[in-house]
C-alpha cells in the first residue's frame, strides 16, 4: 500500500445548506486527514460546510459553483488547474452538479480516483450526458444504501457500470459511550415524549405528527411531541398544531445544537420522512437507544428491521402509526427489546470507522 501521506484527497461539495451529505463529507474529510492524508475541502461560497469546515481546522477553498457552471469552459478550466496545483490523487463529489463539474475537471486533470457519492434514491436519467459521465468519467460510484442502487440501475440496466458501485452505509462512532449526561427537555410524570428531526419541508412529512398527535389527545394521552428543525414549512406547521388546539402537546424547537440531549430527552422517536437516502436520523435514535418507527419507504427497512429494532408502517397510515406508539408506550419490555437489538445492529453494519475503511481501501 503506498504511504498515504503522498496522497491529496479533494472532498467536494458546493451545497450551500447543511445536511447529511455535507455532515458525511466534512466527516469523511476530517479522518482522512487523521490517517495521514492531505485533505482539501472545496465548497461554494458562503456555505455552511465551509463554515464548518474552518472551524475544524480544515483547509477549505471556496469557488462559485452553480447548477450550470459546467457549460461554461472557464470554470473547467479553472478547476482542472486547481486539482493539477494542487496534485489532487482522488476526488469526492456528493453532488449532481459537482459531478458535470468537478469531475470533467479531475479527469482533465489527471485525477486517478473520480468518486461520486449517491446521496437520495431519485431515478438517473438515461441521457447522453449521465452516460458520458457514468461511464467515462467516473471510476467509484458511492452509494449509501441498496434502495439507492436500486434506482440508479433501475432503466438503464443496458449501459449502467455496475461494477464501479460500492456501497458504504452512513455510521456512527460506537468506540465511545453516547452521552447521556444532559437532556433538553425533563418531563413531567406520566408524560411521553416523542420526537422527530429534520428540515421543516414536504420531504420530511411533519404533518403527520401533528395528525398523530390529535389522535393521540383525543385518547386522552399525555403527551408532548418534540420537532427538531428549522425549514419552509414552519408558519404552515405552527398553523396546523394551533387550529387543531395542540400548542401545548406539539413544539417547533428550531435548529437545535445539541442533539446528543435532544434524544436523550424521548421516549419514542417518530421519522416521517417520505423518502431517504439512508437516513442518519435513524442510525441515531437506534445509537441513543430510542425506540423508532418509521414508514416502511426508501432505505428506511435496511436500517429499522421491523418488529426487532423498531416499527415500519405503510406510508400515511397515521392510524397504525399512532397504534405502535402506543404500544411502545404501554410494553416496556417490548421498547427494551427494541433497544437491544438497535444496538447491536448499529454495531455490527453502521460503525462508521468500519463503513470509511471501504473508501480508504478504495483511494490507498
Amino acid at each position: 500500500m503506498n504511504n498515504p501521506q503522498s496522497k491529496t484527497i479533494c472532498f467536494f461539495n458546493s451545497n450551500k445548506a447543511w445536511g447529511g451529505g455535507e455532515k458525511w463529507h466534512l466527516t469523511t474529510c476530517k479522518e482522512f486527514q487523521r490517517r495521514g492524508f492531505k485533505t482539501i475541502l472545496v465548497t461554494n461560497m458562503q456555505s455552511q460546510i465551509a463554515t464548518k469546515g474552518i472551524q475544524e481546522k480544515q483547509d477549505v477553498y471556496r469557488f462559485r459553483v452553480g447548477n450550470l457552471s459546467f457549460l461554461n469552459p472557464i470554470k473547467i478550466l479553472v478547476m482542472m488547474m486547481f486539482f493539477r496545483s494542487q496534485n489532487v490523487d482522488a476526488i469526492v463529489m456528493n453532488l449532481p452538479s459537482d459531478l458535470k463539474l468537478a469531475g470533467i475537471a479531475a479527469k482533465l486533470a489527471g485525477v486517478k480516483k473520480i468518486i461520486y457519492r449517491r446521496g437520495m434514491p431519485h431515478p438517473l436519467r438515461n441521457t447522453w450526458l449521465n452516460r458520458f459521465l457514468f461511464t467515462k468519467i467516473l471510476t467509484h460510484v458511492i452509494v449509501n444504501s441498496k434502495e439507492i442502487g436500486r434506482s440508479l440501475k433501475q432503466g438503464n440496466e443496458s449501459w449502467f457500470p455496475e461494477d464501479k458501485m460500492v456501497l458504504i452505509y452512513n455510521g456512527v462512532d460506537t468506540s465511545k459511550p453516547v452521552d447521556k449526561s444532559r437532556k433538553l427537555y425533563e418531563k413531567d410524570e406520566q408524560e411521553i415524549i416523542i420526537g422527530n428531526a429534520g428540515r421543516l419541508t414536504e420531504q420530511k412529512g411533519q404533518k403527520y405528527l401533528i395528525e398523530m398527535a390529535t389522535l393521540l389527545k383525543a385518547d386522552g394521552i399525555k403527551f408532548k411531541v418534540l420537532i427538531a428543525g428549522e425549514g419552509e414549512l414552519r408558519g404552515e406547521l405552527q398553523r396546523m398544531i394551533d387550529d387543531q388546539g395542540l400548542k401545548n402537546e406539539v413544539k417547533l424547537l428550531g435548529h437545535v445544537n445539541d442533539m446528543p440531549a435532544f434524544f436523550n430527552s424521548l421516549d419514542v422517536f417518530v421519522f416521517t420522512s417520505l423518502y431517504e437516502g439512508s437516513a442518519n436520523t435513524l442510525i441515531e435514535t437506534l445509537q441513543y437507544g430510542v425506540p423508532t418507527i418509521a414508514w416502511d419507504v426508501s432505505s428506511n427497512p435496511e436500517i429499522i428491521e421491523d418488529g426487532v429494532t423498531g416499527f415500519l408502517v405503510g406510508l400515511g397510515d397515521v392510524a397504525n402509526l399512532t397504534k405502535n406508539v402506543r404500544e411502545l408506550i404501554e410494553n416496556s419490555k417490548r421498547s427494551e427489546e427494541l433497544k437491544e437489538n438497535g444496538l447491536e445492529k448499529v454495531s455490527k453494519k453502521f460503525d462508521s470507522s468500519n463503513n470509511i475503511n471501504i473508501l480508504f481501501k478504495i483511494i490507498s
